[in-house]
């Protein structure tokens, strides 16, 4: 089994000095591994640095000739590496004795499986004294912990790919290389690991139990200057090309954070899969029949079956959901990758109805931020009470009348239908 630690790298130098002391002092039964940094163009004196460690470590220092961020860092990393297994460690993240060991047993036995580390929020202890431990309190600990991660369930969990942080996890360079690596357009702060970690977790199938987490593969956070303001700024700006590259609902749940995620995400499912069991066609026939005429600039469906009854016209798109067994979740409309106003209309038969009273919310203001008149329709017949799906049309429009012109424009044998527009 061969490892090889892979830290990118910008302007950190004590930390990054930490850190590779802190690999040099691995316990035994780490075994071989090579330790490979990229200077993402710091213009800083590394590799004099870099030289004090070649003499205990396996260690190789790429540099590159302009700044390209974090991903194509990690890419060129990952490119160079010659072991069987990468461990990507930020350059900030100081290693436990028995880090290196505890990824080389883990991916003895699960050679195909992802491992995500944890990382302690460190004191300036860890510039003191990087041998001594914090003291226990509520600061020094994973964060990811007040987000939801539980480590006894992690594994069965419906998105773990959502706390797949790159500053400690380790996967098989085979299955990094698949991927093409971390999606090189992320040049700020933020997301890169979250994308890279949610394409992992759709080339296993979805499937739990391919990520694990191990609370003793530990690793601290060396403290440093940051610029939390600025730094979500700049990931808030990649969003919507995540979503527009993806156009899943796990994805577009993803601004919601870990805890909504994993609070909504099954819910959502299991109601995704009862209208997917199903035969709606009559609702979408009778649905689309009350409807006008498309106009300019067009119209976007969002459902099931629409391929088969909407056809492809010029001006219409469509978000046609497949069973969840067979593809990820589509976008249900929470958030939409088109500008304001891409479409003069937008139907919506019966998915928006899986959403809870604060996404429906949400879902109508983004629905009339790209269109300006929004149809919901909604087949007959469902166990609405049994799923706990929307199913009362008059409530529904007097909730939304306070802020928008909504009506009932049919009812019929098979479907009734709300209108939507800014008021």
């Amino acid at each position: 089994m061969t490892l090889s630690v892979v830290i990118p790298y910008f302007r950190q130098a004590r930390a990054l000095d930490l850190s590779l002391g802190a690999l040099a002092a691995q316990d035994p039964d780490a075994g071989r591994f090579e330790v490979v940094i990229v200077d993402d163009d710091s213009r800083d004196e590394v590799e004099s640095l870099v030289k004090t460690y070649r003499d205990r470590l396996d260690l190789r220092l790429v540099r590159l000739p302009v700044n390209l961020g974090r991903a194509a860092a990690r890419n060129r990393g990952v490119a160079e590496a010659t072991g069987e297994r990468i461990v990507l460690l930020d350059a900030d993240s100081l290693a436990d004795s028995g880090l290196v060991g505890r990824h080389a047993r883990f991916h003895i036995d699960h050679p195909e499986k992802v491992l995500l580390g944890a990382r302690i929020e460190h004191d300036w202890r860890a510039v003191h004294d990087p041998t001594r431990p914090p003291s226990p309190s509520a600061y020094h600990t994973d964060l990811r912990y007040r987000w939801g991660l539980d480590p006894e369930t992690f594994s069965d969990s419906p998105a773990p790919w959502i706390f797949g942080y790159s500053h400690h996890m380790s996967v098989p360079t085979a299955q990094i290389r698949a991927l093409g690596g971390f999606d090189e357009r992320f040049v700020r702060w933020g997301h890169e690991d979250v994308e890279f970690s949610y394409r992992l977790f759709l080339a296993a199938g979805r499937q739990p139990g391919h990520f694990h987490f191990d609370p003793l593969a530990l690793c601290h956070h060396v403290p440093h200057f940051r610029n939390a303001l600025s730094n979500w700024a700049e990931a808030d700006g990649i969003l919507p090309y995540m979503i527009d590259k993806h156009r899943t609902l796990e994805v577009e749940l993803y601004k919601e954070g870990p805890l909504g995620v994993n609070a909504a995400l099954p819910t959502y499912l299991e109601r995704l899969r009862a209208l997917h069991d199903r035969d709606s066609r009559a609702a979408l026939d009778e649905t689309l029949a009350a409807l006008p005429q498309r106009q300019e600039p067009g119209r976007l469906g969002i459902g099931i079956g629409l391929a088969d009854r909407m056809g492809s016209h010029p001006g219409t798109e469509l978000l046609d959901h497949r069973p969840p067994a067979e593809a990820p979740p589509g976008l249900i409309g929470l958030r939409l990758p088109y500008p304001g106003d891409r479409f003069a209309d937008l139907l919506n038969l019966d998915v928006w109805r899986i959403a809870s009273p604060e996404h429906l919310s949400k879902m109508v203001i983004e629905s009339l931020r790209v269109a300006r008149t929004v149809y919901l329709g909604a087949a007959k017949g469902l166990p609405t009470d049994q799923l706990g799906l929307v199913d009362c049309p008059d409530h529904l429009c007097d909730m939304l009348r306070g802020h928008t012109d909504s009506e009932v424009i049919h009812d019929g044998d098979h479907a009734w239908v709300i209108r939507i527009r800014r008021r």
